[in-house]
C-alpha cells in the first residue's frame, strides 16, 4: 500500500505553484523519515483526485523530483523512494550501505581479513599467518633474476600477454607437474595470481547457487569463502591423519548429488597431514562413478619435513581433477605466482574466466618464475627451505607439549606451514582470542577453517615466519590465554573477533 499525504496544507492561494507544494511536501516526508527508502508514493492519479487538481500537475511534481534525486519511475510498478535520497544521505558515506547489495559478512571473511591485518610490529606475536620468513626468501637470486629479464626482453615484461600465461612459465610447470602427478602438457597449465584466485576461478566455474560440494573440514579459510561466496550447499568431511575421511564422503552422496569435493592431498592446511593412497584412489573411483569434479589443492605439498612429498591425484584422472597451486611458500606470496592444471571443457572455460576477470597475470613475475624454474636452483632452495622450515615445526612442538600438553592434543605436521590444536575440553574461540590480543599474539580460530564454523574445538598456530626463541614465546602467550579464558568461563561477555 502507498503512502497517504497530509494534504490540508497544499493551498491554490500560496504564494508557491500547487507543483513546488507537492514537490516540498514529498522532499519533506522523504527527509524526516516518514517516507523510507523504497517507499511507494501513491499514483499520479490517485495523488491529484485527493488534493484536487489536475493530474499533470502531480506528474510535474514527482518529475521534479526525481531531476533531484528523490524518487525513482519504473513503468508498470509505480514511483518510489530511492534508497539514498541526496538530502538523506550523511556526508561520512553511510549513503552507501544504502546502494551497495544486501550482504552479510561472514565469519569465515571476518577472520581472513582479521588475519591479514593483525598486529605485525612491535612485541606482537602474529602465529595467525602462514607465510614464509623474510630471512628465508631468495631475495639476491630473484633481483638477478629480474635485471636479466629487463636486459633480456627490455619492455615485454611489462607488456600485456596471453591469459592463459606465459608459453615458458607453462613449459617448467608442466615439466614439474609430470614428475609431481599433476601436469602432462603445458596446454593444461594456466597462470594464475596465486592459488587463492586459482581455488576461486575453478569454484566459480563448476559451481552454481544450491550445488552440493564436499570440502575437508578443517580447510583453507580462502576455500570456504570461495564456496560461501558461489552460493553452494557446503558439507564438511573430517580429515584425519590418513587425510579426507571416505565414509563420511559416502554417507554425502548417498544423500545428495555432489558436483565437487575440495581436498589437499598432502602437508595439508591446516593439520599437516596426508591423505593415504588408498583414500586417493577410493576417491577417484568415487569421481568416475559419480560424475562430480574434485579440486586438488597442493599448496603445501612441497614444504615436507623428512618424507618425500606424495605425488599428486591429477593425472590419475584428468578429467575429473582440476589442481591448483602456486609459488607463494617457496618463492614469495607477494609474487602471486599460481597456476591451475586441468583438461577439457572445464580448462576452456576456467580460461574464458581468467581473462574476462584481470587478462593475465603479471607478465615481470611470470618471466622471473620461468628463469627461476630454469635454473635448477629450485630444487636447492627447497631443500634448504624444508630443512629450516622442519626445525620451526619442531620448536613448535616441543613448546606445545611443554606449555599446553594437558590442555590439547597436536598432530605432528608432515610438512606445511601449520599444526592444528585440538582442545580436551571445548573453549570458546572468540574469548580465548580477546585473551590473546591482551597477551599480546595472535592465532587462526578453528571455527573459520571449518564447515560447521561451531568455534569450540580447535586452533591453527603457524611456526615459519619466528626463529624458535620466538616461537617459544608465541605458545607461552598462547597457553596464558587459554587459562584466562578458562578462568572466565562461559558467562564471560564475547569480544569482537581480532579487536
Amino acid at each position: 500500500m502507498s503512502y497517504k499525504f497530509d494534504l490540508s496544507h497544499v493551498h491554490r492561494d500560496s504564494d508557491q505553484s500547487i507543483t513546488t507544494q507537492l514537490v516540498e511536501l514529498v522532499r519533506t516526508a522523504i527527509e524526516d523519515g516518514s517516507l523510507a527508502p523504497g517507499a511507494k508514493l501513491p499514483t499520479t492519479r490517485a495523488l491529484a483526485e485527493d488534493a484536487g487538481v489536475n493530474h499533470l500537475t502531480v506528474v510535474r511534481a514527482y518529475k521534479r523530483l526525481a531531476s533531484e534525486g528523490f524518487v525513482t519511475a519504473s513503468r508498470g510498478r509505480g514511483t518510489f523512494v530511492r534508497q539514498a535520497p541526496p538530502s538523506a544521505a550523511p556526508a561520512d558515506g553511510r549513503w552507501q550501505h544504502a546502494v551497495l547489495p544486501r550482504a552479510q559478512r561472514s565469519y569465515v571473511s571476518q577472520v581472513v581479513a582479521d588475519t591479514w591485518h593483525a598486529p605485525d610490529a612491535g612485541d606482537h606475536i602474529n602465529l595467525a599467518n602462514g607465510w614464509t620468513a623474510d630471512e628465508l626468501l631468495p631475495v639476491g637470486e630473484l633481483a638477478q633474476l629480474s635485471a636479466e629479464v629487463f636486459a633480456e626482453v627490455g619492455a615485454e615484461a611489462l607488456s600485456y600477454g596471453e591469459a592463459d600465461g606465459l608459453w615458458q612459465l607453462r613449459e617448467h610447470l608442466a615439466r614439474i607437474g609430470l614428475a609431481s602427478g599433476f601436469a602432462s602438457d603445458a596446454e593444461e597449465i594456466l597462470v594464475t595470481n596465486g592459488a587463492r584466485q586459482a581455488i576461486d576461478l575453478a569454484i566459480r566455474t563448476i559451481i552454481r547457487p544450491g550445488d552440493v560440494v564436499v570440502t575437508e573440514s578443517p580447510t583453507f579459510m580462502g576455500t570456504l569463502a570461495s564456496l560461501e561466496e558461489s552460493g553452494a550447499r557446503v558439507f564438511g568431511a573430517p580429515y584425519d591423519d590418513q587425510g579426507l575421511d571416505i565414509v563420511a564422503l559416502e554417507q554425502i552422496l548417498a544423500r545428495h548429488e555432489v558436483k565437487a569435493v575440495v581436498v589437499q592431498t598432502a602437508s595439508q592446511n591446516p593439520t599437516g597431514q596426508d591423505m593415504s593412497i588408498e583414500r586417493v584412489e577410493r576417491l577417484l573411483a568415487l569421481a568416475r562413478e559419480r560424475s562430480f569434479f574434485v579440486i586438488e589443492d597442493g599448496v603445501y605439498a612441497t614444504i615436507r619435513f623428512g618424507t618425500c612429498e606424495p605425488s599428486r591425484m591429477r593425472l590419475r584422472a584428468p578429467d575429473h581433477v582440476i589442481y591448483v597451486d602456486s609459488l607463494s611458500k617457496t618463492l614469495g606470496g607477494g609474487l602471486r605466482v599460481g597456476w591451475i592444471a586441468a583438461s577439457g571443457e572445464a580448462r576452456r572455460r576456467i580460461s574464458d574466466l581468467k581473462l574476462a576477470t584481470d587478462y593475465h597475470t603479471p607478465g615481470l613475475t611470470q618471466h622471473i618464475a620461468a628463469r627461476w624454474l630454469a635454473g635448477g636452483v629450485h630444487e636447492r632452495h627447497l631443500t634448504h627451505l624444508n630443512a629450516e622450515t622442519g626445525r620451526r615445526a619442531e620448536a613448535m612442538m616441543r613448546s606445545i607439549e611443554q606449555r599446553l600438553g594437558d590442555e590439547v592434543i597436536a598432530a605432528e605436521p608432515k610438512g606445511g606451514h601449520h599444526v592444528w590444536l585440538t582442545f580436551h575440553r571445548p573453549l570458546d574461540e572468540r574469548l580465548l582470542m580477546a585473551e590473546a590480543m591482551h597477551q599480546g599474539m595472535s592465532f587462526t580460530p578453528g571455527g573459520a577453517t571449518t564447515v560447521e564454523g561451531d568455534g569450540l574445538s580447535g586452533v591453527r598456530l603457524s611456526f615459519p615466519r619466528f626463529d624458535e626463541e620466538r616461537i617459544d614465546e608465541g605458545v607461552r602467550r598462547f597457553a596464558a590465554s587459554v587459562r584466562a579464558a578458562r578462568r572466565a568461563g562461559s558467562g564471560a561477555r564475547l569480544a569482537p573477533v581480532l579487536s
